[in-house]
């Protein structure tokens, strides 16, 4: 087992350690699982239980590496204050596509805050570099661009067959920006060519109407299944088993599924909205583009627009810092 200098240095975990299932879980819970393996000490500060966190309030005395991960960037002004008077190292690290979106969408006075907010971090570590983009010289140093999908902590794939011509796609309480409805039109339009496909609608987070109402549709169509909040071991099952995994996002970040079933050894095909990771089948936006590019194939991607460097790589950089 490889150790990492300065063993002594625990890596802090601000995240939510029992939260729901999902990209953000997979990615923070494999660094904890690299780190561990290289006996770096790494400690929880559950964000999201109160209770949980106030346990680790007194490890907090010690000088270490402090990773807020975070998809809404308000959160990371609201914590802001606290940040600044960490002993050791602090790190935002933002794991949506939609950053740029969200600063886009405040109002001039919420951005300054914003920037003077961001201060209290020494490092910001982001899954596309549209933050920095946004941000002055002075902070735009502190930008980092990773992955937030570590292959070495990830699953082994199943020895379980693998059906050509069933998919899967996965969609966050149904949120608009996922176009599940779009996928299973897509699907529809494949079962012209492949009547045997089938979709597995992989959906997590909240149990909303939207995920109601493909369980409808699932209960009138026997080849489509929709599953909820399916545990890590048989998310990776499904991504083993299934000849095409489908991302038909409006936008995206470096989606972990995506990573996830690329390692499983399925193919990908997904919108061509966002950057894709090397060997991504790419499609438009819609139904039959989509359709078109699960039966016939289409434009590659090379990669281009995403990092390579893993949140451990980050994480033992920025140690060495302390």
């Amino acid at each position: 087992m490889a150790r990492h200098p300065g063993t002594d240095r625990p890596v802090f975990q601000w995240a939510q350690e029992h939260g729901e299932v999902g990209g953000v879980h997979t990615s923070h819970h494999q660094l904890s699982a690299t780190l561990r393996g290289e006996g770096v000490e790494v400690v929880y500060v559950d964000t999201g239980s109160a209770a949980r966190a106030l346990w680790a309030l007194p490890g907090l005395r010690r000088r270490g590496l402090h990773l807020l991960h975070l998809t809404r960037l308000w959160r990371a002004m609201v914590l802001a204050p606290a940040f600044a008077l960490l002993r050791g190292r602090t790190v935002l690290v933002l794991h949506s596509g939609s950053t740029s979106g969200q600063v886009a969408r405040m109002p001039w006075w919420r951005r300054r805050a914003l920037v003077l907010a961001l201060h209290a971090y020494d490092e910001i570590w982001a899954v596309n570099d549209e933050i920095g983009a946004i941000l002055p010289d002075r902070l735009r140093s502190r930008v980092t661009v990773v992955t937030p999908f570590d292959a070495s902590a990830a699953p082994v794939p199943s020895p379980n067959s693998r059906d050509p011509h069933a998919l899967a796609l996965a969609t966050n309480a149904g949120l608009a920006h996922y176009n599940a409805d779009l996928g299973v039109e897509a699907v529809e339009q494949v079962r012209r060519t492949w009547p045997d496909a089938t979709l597995t609608v992989l959906a997590y987070g909240n149990d909303t109407e939207a995920v109601q109402a493909l369980r409808d549709r699932a209960a009138g169509e026997p080849w489509l299944t929709v599953a909820f909040d399916t545990p890590p071991a048989e998310v990776s099952a499904v991504l083993s088993r299934v000849g095409t995994f489908l991302r038909p996002t409006s936008w995206d970040g470096d989606s972990v599924i995506v990573r996830e079933a690329l390692a499983a050894g399925a193919r990908v095909v997904a919108s061509d909205t966002a950057p894709r990771p090397e060997g991504v089948v790419l499609a438009p936006l819609t139904a039959a583009g989509l359709a078109g590019a699960v039966v016939e194939g289409g434009p590659v991607s090379d990669g281009s627009g995403l990092a390579q460097t893993t949140l451990a790589q980050a994480a033992h950089a920025s140690r060495a810092a302390l």
